[in-house]
């Protein structure tokens, strides 16, 4: 069953937030979804590896960079090691490295 987002936001208006119309995709993917694990950091990805070696079934992480943009957050490697451990997808605020090479990463998963 598919249900889009203004059908959610109609049923539960009080209880559903939209994420700002900000992000771009890269993972070749048009929605996933999962129970959300976040994750603040500031141009470090250290704690974000740390996160995708556990198991991602029916997870989606969100990563709160602070919109900085010096260093990337996720690469090709963090997200082979996402989608080798089952996470549904990635949300990220902030800088992304070697974005030609994630979405063959994400095709793979599906």
């Amino acid at each position: 069953m598919f249900i889009d987002t203004s059908e959610l936001c109609d049923l539960y208006a009080e209880q559903v937030d939209v994420v700002e119309p900000i992000f771009s995709s890269f993972g070749g993917v048009s929605h996933f979804y999962g129970k959300v694990t976040t994750v603040k950091c500031f141009e470090s990805n250290g704690l974000i590896a740390e996160v995708l070696e556990e198991n991602g079934e029916g997870r989606v992480l969100v990563i709160d960079g602070g919109g900085a943009v010096r260093r990337g957050l996720i690469d090709a490697e963090l997200a082979q090691l996402a989608v080798d451990n089952g996470w549904e997808g990635i949300i990220v605020y902030g800088a992304i490295r070697q974005i030609q090479q994630l979405r063959p990463h994400w095709t793979l998963k599906k």
